[in-house]
């Protein structure tokens, strides 16, 4: 009769146990969902950024012969177009065709008078002399010049000029270029086709758009993963009192843990984005708009950092990237893996040091929490160099105008990256409560065998 209870509890416990493992297996799966999108976002907006970045280079437009070849000619032309001599400028331009002409006269006066030796050049001295007044040809001179500069002043002579004036310019413009125009062109072409757009104006409306959309889903997904883990510490609460579900449920914590650390390793953590927003200034009268101009981008997660220091080649970079690997990404794995390989068998792994040393000495060691500072640490020291930096290139003089913009910021990998560290404190207190209630359970029964072991 006394088994009966017993058997009625034993099925109860069971019963628990399997729905217990049935809900966290879920909320892991909810879990795993929720870090692949937050995966794949943040991969999906960093690839967005670094074409925003290409199309809007200072490389291609600030910087580029092409843009202000293209400047430089369009409002040339537009000066060429405007042209009309003032009335001031005519009456100068007067005076000098008048000293022109009467120049014209008296070298062609001085040539006819000068001596003469042949027979044909003494009659035509002598019929210039008979026939032509040289004072009257003088007075004449301002008249001719009148007529020149009405000529001159006539819609149709002010076209041939300005044609003139624009097949120059524009054939200097072609033999001004910038020779990687061509690469230059397919890059664009190629960034715009996989946008379904011709123009860098749909290009940017169509991005600028996406990044918002993506932003605000990566949030959601990666506080959705976070819930997850409070569901997960919920659970741990009601559960408190029921010492044959610790097992199961901190198997179950350290996997929700390990979904945390690789996809707060493998997501982007920090983003550098420097760029001059808007810069205009006056060339030949024309204002000129320079919009969007990347100074700099980049975005890095911590395994990014870990393989780019290591590849770098040189010995101390490589010596700091594996490092941070050792410490930062190794030894958290191997905590969390040996304190699950010890929760399923105490008696047996607690002998063994490596798995007793990770499980409960290595803390120390592990440097997630100080990476979590570094990385803070690093942010705000970025920040204040891009905004220092930055700063120096705000203009406004009259002449010309700009504005920065600093968007470095800080990414969903971190804050997942921290829910990792605190969670993986959390589960640490719960090991070492666990550990010391089991210890106090079994001291107990240790004393009552001794006890009834015959002397």
């Amino acid at each position: 009769m006394e088994n009966k209870p017993r058997l009625k509890e034993g099925s109860s416990s069971n019963l628990l146990r399997a729905a217990l493992i049935f809900g966290v297996t879920c909320i892991l799966i909810a879990i795993g969902y929720c870090g692949f999108r937050v995966y794949t976002l943040s991969n999906r907006q960093e690839k967005i950024k670094k074409d925003y970045m290409v199309i809007n280079s200072v490389s291609f437009g600030l910087l580029s012969v092409d843009e202000w070849r293209d400047n430089i000619i369009s409002a040339v032309n537009v000066q060429i177009q405007e042209f009309k001599l003032t009335p001031q400028q005519l009456q100068d331009l007067r005076k000098e065709v008048e000293q022109i002409l009467h120049g014209l006269v008296d070298t062609a006066v001085a040539s006819i008078e000068k001596p003469q030796k042949t027979i044909g050049g003494k009659i035509e001295k002598l019929a210039f002399n008979v026939f032509v007044n040289k004072k009257k040809l003088q007075e004449k001179v301002p008249g001719f010049a009148d007529k020149i500069i009405q000529e001159i002043n006539k819609p149709s002579s002010y076209r041939r000029l300005k044609n003139i004036a624009q097949t120059e310019v524009n054939d200097l413009g072609k033999k001004t270029y910038d020779s990687s125009k061509a690469a230059e062109k397919l890059l664009t072409d190629s960034i715009f086709k996989k946008y379904n757009t011709t123009d860098k104006a749909g290009f940017e409306k169509q991005t600028e758009s996406d990044l918002v959309v993506i932003r605000k889903q990566t949030y959601s997904w990666a506080f959705g993963m976070l819930g997850g883990i409070v569901a997960i510490l919920i659970l741990w609460w009601l559960i408190r009192k029921r010492r044959e579900l610790y097992t199961p449920l901190f198997i179950m914590s350290i996997l929700s843990a390990l979904i945390l650390l690789v996809v707060g390793l493998t997501t982007t953590m920090i983003q550098i984005d420097a760029r001059i927003q808007e810069m205009d200034f006056h060339l030949l009268g024309q204002e000129v708009t320079f919009k969007n101009q990347v100074l700099f981008f980049q975005s890095k997660s911590i395994v990014d950092v870990v393989l780019i220091l290591i590849k770098t080649g040189k010995v101390d970079s490589a010596i700091v990237g594996v490092l941070i690997l050792i410490f930062s990404i190794l030894f958290p794995v191997m905590k969390l893996l040996s304190t699950g390989i010890y929760m399923l068998d105490q008696r047996k792994w607690a002998k063994n040091k490596f798995i007793y040393y990770f499980a409960f000495k290595s803390g120390k060691w592990s440097m997630a929490d100080v990476m979590v500072v570094a990385i803070l640490m690093t942010f705000i020291g970025f920040n204040g160099i891009v905004n220092s930096t930055l700063s120096d290139l705000n203009l406004d003089n009259g002449t010309i105008s700009s504005i920065t913009t600093n968007n470095t910021s800080i990414q969903p990998g971190y804050i997942i990256f921290i829910g990792f560290v605190l969670y993986g404190f959390t589960l640490s207190a719960i090991l070492k409560k666990i550990t010391k209630e089991k210890e106090s359970f079994l001291e107990p029964t240790a004393t009552t065998a001794v006890t009834s072991t015959p002397g």
